[in-house]
């Protein structure tokens, strides 16, 4: 993979050693590693995603896109299964809500937030009064649908 690096520099009476450089890949999209492993299981029309590592600024335009992709097959059920990570910040929970508008009323979201590092940013939020969330995977998969939700 090629990469490009862009160099800010104080002013030259300054200093000139390089306040900051980032790692460009060859589309123009910083080149960092992932920190985050998705993977998603169908189970009849439920689809879940389980995400492992960190859902932050970084991750999350992976995980929109991860979900988009399920949302056009337009499954009954969206399981989100936050049990595995580690670390959530607002770019995280701003997907997860867009993911909430996106999905009504054809797809029944649920998320699964098992740990103080993904219940505690969604409490903080105040996510937890506006999206469903459970302590279990299976919970999530079992739980009554919304009786409002549409169905082909």
């Amino acid at each position: 993979m090629k990469l490009s690096a862009l160099t800010i520099r104080r002013r030259p009476e300054l200093a000139r050693e390089p306040l900051v450089l980032l790692m460009f890949g060859p589309h123009g999209t910083p080149s960092l590693p992932s920190g985050l492993k998705l993977s998603e299981e169908l189970i009849g029309r439920t689809a879940i995603l389980a995400l492992d590592g960190e859902f932050d600024l970084y991750t999350a335009p992976e995980v929109d896109r991860a979900l988009n992709l399920i949302l056009r097959r337009v499954p009954r059920r969206l399981v989100v299964d936050l049990s595995q990570v580690c670390f959530l910040n607002s770019a995280g929970l701003e997907v997860l809500l867009a993911c909430h508008r996106r999905a009504a009323p054809r797809t029944d979201l649920r998320i699964v937030a098992t740990t103080r590092s993904t219940w505690r940013p969604l409490q903080i939020a105040r996510l937890h009064e506006t999206l469903v969330i459970h302590t279990s995977r299976a919970a999530a998969v079992a739980a009554p649908g919304d009786p409002r939700a549409w169905s082909p």
